[in-house]
């Protein structure tokens, strides 16, 4: 695995549906945030600290926006 690799902002993450609707991202085995379907069909993104992230469309953008938020963080603490 190069280091070009690690630093993609997707690399790694492992994405878990705990039930319909409602799923759980992790890199590393560190919790990143979930996901969780809404009424009215939009995805709601929260960060690990239950900080809303933003209401997607669909879930993929979602995931994305969740996990670019993340490795923003990530690269700060560096």
């Amino acid at each position: 695995m190069s280091t070009v690799e690690v630093d993609r902002p997707g690399a790694g993450v492992v994405w878990a549906r705990v039930e319909d609707g409602f799923h759980v991202g992790s890199r590393g085995g560190e919790f990143l945030g979930y996901i969780d379907r809404q009424r009215d069909g939009r995805w709601l993104a929260c960060d690990l600290f239950s900080r809303e992230v933003g209401l997607f469309a669909d879930l993929t953008a979602a995931m994305k926006a969740l996990t670019e938020v993340e490795a923003s963080e990530r690269s700060r603490r560096r």
